[in-house]
């Protein structure tokens, strides 16, 4: 018996799974010479300000698929949205191409479809009991020539956009430079 457990040890948080904080932005075709990555790290991106988004779950995936020969990456992503509104505008994430950056819990952050981009695909879900998603998953999908690529920095290549306005119920808007959004009646 005590065979069955030899090497067989507590794994460590160092192991611990799943996607912290996603990061979309609009995909924007650019040059080969505008993006720069060492190996397989991002090292260099044009200008562009990314947009946090909150899910209750997140999934990524990246599988291998040959194709004449050459390797090819097939990146899936999908975050879900609780709460199916009238008001909401999830059905935008359809009409464009995205690239998404994805911090997990160890603080490992990657790109995703970064030169080819990504389609997302909606589905607005009700569930079949209690516990099943009532609301939006988004699946965004993509295929690369390379695996996803690593981000050292997020800050020295992204701009965050963090909404810092100050709005009164006049219509009156004032933009603050501290990050915080203060609403005043």
């Amino acid at each position: 018996m005590s065979d069955l457990t030899a090497n067989i040890l507590r794994q460590s948080r160092e192991l611990l799974g799943g996607v912290d904080k996603v990061y979309l932005f609009a995909y924007s075709p650019y040059s080969r010479s505008q993006i720069t990555v060492s190996g397989q790290v991002l090292t260099v991106f044009p200008a562009t300000t990314i947009y946090e988004t909150y899910s209750t779950v997140t999934v990524f995936s990246e599988t291998t698929e040959v194709e004449g020969g050459d390797v090819a990456w097939n990146q899936n992503f999908s975050v879900e949205f609780p709460k199916t509104s009238v008001a909401s505008e999830v059905y935008k994430f359809a009409k464009i191409q995205w690239r998404a950056v994805y911090v997990d819990y160890l603080s490992n952050m990657r790109i995703l479809g970064l030169r080819n981009g990504l389609d997302a695909t909606v589905t607005d879900e009700a569930g079949t009991d209690f516990s099943a998603l009532n609301g939006y998953r988004v699946t965004f999908t993509g295929k690369e020539d390379n695996q996803a690529y690593w981000i050292n920095n997020l800050e020295t290549i992204f701009t965050f956009y963090a909404p810092n306005n100050m709005i009164w119920t006049t219509g009156c808007n004032a933009i603050l430079t501290d990050n915080n959004n203060y609403i005043y009646t």
